[in-house]
């Protein structure tokens, strides 16, 4: 079973990319993945907008910058970690998840630009969330949650400051700090 999620987000670009990088953080984090590590431009304030989420409503997560994608996927998987590099173009992820579920380090990588051929050859498994084209959040959520078969729904996170009461109606954030 899957217990070490990391998510590495191929080829951010500063400005274009902002709210589409933040808004991958921010599903990896919730979730379950334990962190990501974005390959391109550094941008502290993706970071800062990040931490400030895990700091609010608890952890962990972290999140990290590397300038090269090759070198980081063969850092992770000398760590033991899997690539499972998500692409319209890769095998079915219903077809694949069970096979990929079994293994304990799970990287999953997502593109922002064209993917250089080397992704798709360093990764252990390249896999399609509908073989169709959308976006990289999407197909984040729905990997992360068929690899951990719902489990990451009811995930309990660490030091938060706030927690939000579930209600049919209406808002209720309760203030635990």
């Amino acid at each position: 079973m899957v217990s070490d999620i990391v998510v590495l987000r191929y080829g951010h670009r500063t400005v274009r990319d902002y709210r589409v990088t933040s808004h991958c953080a921010l599903v990896a984090r919730a979730f379950g993945a334990g962190a990501i590590v974005i390959c391109g431009a550094k941008d502290p304030e993706i970071k800062k907008s990040v931490d400030a989420v895990t700091t609010r409503w608890g952890g962990p997560f972290r999140i990290r910058f590397a300038e090269q994608w090759k070198k980081e996927m063969e850092k992770l998987k000398k760590k033991g970690y899997t690539l499972v590099h998500l692409t319209m173009y890769g095998s079915a992820v219903e077809k694949a998840e069970g096979e990929i579920r079994k293994h304990k380090k799970v990287c999953v990588i997502i593109g922002s630009q064209k993917v250089a051929r080397g992704v798709y050859e360093l990764a252990d498994y390249n896999v399609g969330v509908t073989q169709q084209p959308h976006s990289e959040i999407a197909a984040l959520a729905v990997f992360l949650d068929r690899i951990q078969a719902g489990k990451e729904l009811s995930k309990g996170f660490k030091g938060a400051e706030r927690k939000i009461a579930p209600k049919k109606r209406g808002k209720s954030v309760i203030a635990l700090k």
